[in-house]
Order: structure tokens, then sequence, then C-alpha cells
């Protein structure tokens, strides 16, 4: 029963990931939001609930650092399906050119629209957590809370039934 309220709370993290990534205008192919889910491990006493996607994920989430040269045949295929260039030469030249600036700037650059009001990336994962800390405690919570009432209600039910034959 806990590791099925689990499962729903781990979806609705998935779904809120999803609509903060559309929101903060992360979607080119949607390959990131359709390979993303949830799954919830139980080892030994515990539970823990493991979000995963594509192996890109954590650069759209926290960029990349200055000094790091992006995978160019990457960028081409982004250049390409944004639509940003047509021909293969143009294409090369584009993506090269934006592979250089993260190279002397990171990603996101300096004027990219993914940098908050505070001149800071809004990381995808935080920007969700924030958002919605309160819902999934509490839908944590009222999980565990029922989960505990029923085992409780059981355990007094099965020891007033030994006392009232006793």
């Amino acid at each position: 029963m806990i590791k099925e309220g689990l499962e729903l709370i781990g979806d609705f993290m998935v779904d809120q990931l999803i609509k903060v990534l559309d929101d903060q205008g992360h979607r080119n192919t949607g390959k990131l939001q359709d390979t993303m889910k949830s799954t919830v491990n139980q080892s030994g006493g515990g539970f823990e609930i493991v979000i995963t996607g594509q192996d890109y994920a954590k650069y759209v989430d926290r960029g990349i650092p200055a000094g790091v040269w992006v995978n160019v045949g990457a960028l081409q295929k982004w250049v390409m399906q944004k639509g940003i260039a047509t021909g293969e030469r143009e294409i090369k030249q584009i993506a090269f050119l934006i592979g250089r600036k993260i190279f002397q700037e990171g990603s996101p650059t300096k004027g990219s629209l993914k940098f908050s009001k505070s001149g800071k990336r809004d990381e995808f994962i935080k920007v969700m957590l924030d958002a919605n800390a309160n819902i999934i405690f509490q839908k944590v919570f009222e999980l565990f809370s029922r989960e505990v009432a029923i085992t409780l209600r059981n355990t007094i039910s099965k020891n007033r039934t030994i006392f009232e034959t006793a």
C-alpha cells in the first residue's frame, strides 16, 4: 500500500518536472520529457523515489561550466532540430560558434532567456521542488499517517480478540 502511494507521488513529481521544463522553454524534440519516469525502490525498512530521464538532463538542470567543450555533433543536431540553420556547412558553422561560446562562458550564456530575474539560472529540479515541497510533504505525511492508523487499528483489533478469548 505504501509503495503504491509513493508511486503516485513520484508520478506527480515527474508531471511537475515536465511542466517546469516546458515553462522554461526546454522542449526541442520532447525526448527529455518523454523519457522521464519515477520508480519506487524498497530496501531494508525504507523507500526511495527515483526519477530518471535522458542523461543530458543534468546539463539542462545545472548548465555547463566554462572551459568545457560540448559535443559538436550534438550541437549540430540541436541546431538542425531547432531550425536555426539549414545546409550542412551553415549548421556546422553555427554549432561551432555556439560550442565556442559555451566554452568561453558556460551554459547558459550571458543574455540567455534561461536566466531568472536574479541573474542566475533557474534549475528546473530546484524550481519544481520549491514550488511543490508543501504538496509533496503533505501527500507523504497523509500516506504514512493512513498506514500507521491502519496498522494500529489492526493491532488493537487483534489484541482485543486475544484478551476477550482469555
